[in-house]
């Protein structure tokens, strides 16, 4: 059996599958890429995903994908097993194995530690609130919002990232922990940046809908996004406010019995 150090020992059976395709065949991270989405393009009802990016493996590989997804659901049933726990199998897996050094250290991917994420969300003292939006500018692969939506079910979850891979693990952790929100992927500095974005469980909790309680994601257009419209009246309050400033004349007469003085607390 293969092994990798680095990796907790319940993943190696994960990765001895995942290398029967990166071993000497693929490159680690195009692995990845591609079986995320196959498993977006598995939960997608309404065909608005495709897998074109199965076609650069051939029919043999392609069968290692559903081998990849058992063990995925088998390590999340022995590792979520309750209200408050989650796990992110995909962040472990991509920094120790598919993301080298130099990819790290370029791009600025640490992700946070899981406990850390506990800790963030348990001082925010929102145990119990339901039907917030919570968003995470820089979600790496989701795992602070997986945190909290663990620990505070019911609310809304707002993923951003400026790296694909990263939108793609948090479109899946969101998945298969049955959070319900968007995932975009653009700059979140720059939020006209649009690249991709994708909308996950939105009708999971509807009892009155065809997909409750079957985990489903599609593609979410720009225009439909919640953070981009919250952006765009911001940008109009930013330009409203910039034309009123603009209107203040420059010169200001003060009056000529104004008298300057040091102010003083005591």
């Amino acid at each position: 059996m293969s092994t990798n150090r680095h990796l907790p020992c319940e993943m190696q059976p994960f990765h001895k599958v995942f290398e029967k395709l990166s071993y000497y065949k693929h490159d680690p991270a195009e692995v990845l890429d591609t079986f995320l989405e196959w498993v977006m393009w598995g939960f997608c009802p309404d065909g608005s995903l495709d897998w074109n990016s199965g076609k650069r493996f051939d029919e043999s590989e392609r069968q290692v994908f559903p081998e990849l997804f058992e063990q995925w659901a088998l390590l999340m049933n022995a590792k979520v097993t309750g209200d408050k726990t989650w796990f992110d199998l995909f962040g472990i897996y991509y920094e120790n194995y598919v993301a080298g050094k130099s990819r790290r250290d370029c791009k600025g991917q640490f992700f946070t530690p899981e406990h850390i994420c506990n800790l963030m969300v348990l001082i925010q003292g929102t145990a119990g609130q339901t039907g917030q939006t919570v968003s995470d500018p820089c979600c790496g692969s989701g795992r602070f919002l997986l945190s909290f939506h663990a620990n505070n079910p019911g609310n809304y979850l707002i993923a951003e990232d400026i790296d694909r891979t990263c939108c793609l693990m948090t479109v899946c952790n969101f998945i298969m922990h049955g959070a319900v929100g968007e995932v975009i992927h653009h700059d979140s500095l720059k939020p006209d940046s649009w690249f991709n974005g994708w909308i996950v469980n939105e009708h999971l909790n509807n009892p009155f809908h065809t997909l409750h309680g079957i985990p489903h994601v599609r593609r979410l257009n720009k225009e439909d996004s919640l953070v981009i419209n919250v952006w765009q009246r911001r940008a109009e309050e930013v330009a409203k406010q910039r034309m009123m400033i603009a209107e203040i004349p420059d010169t200001v007469i003060i009056p000529q019995h104004t008298q300057y003085q040091q102010l003083t607390i005591f």
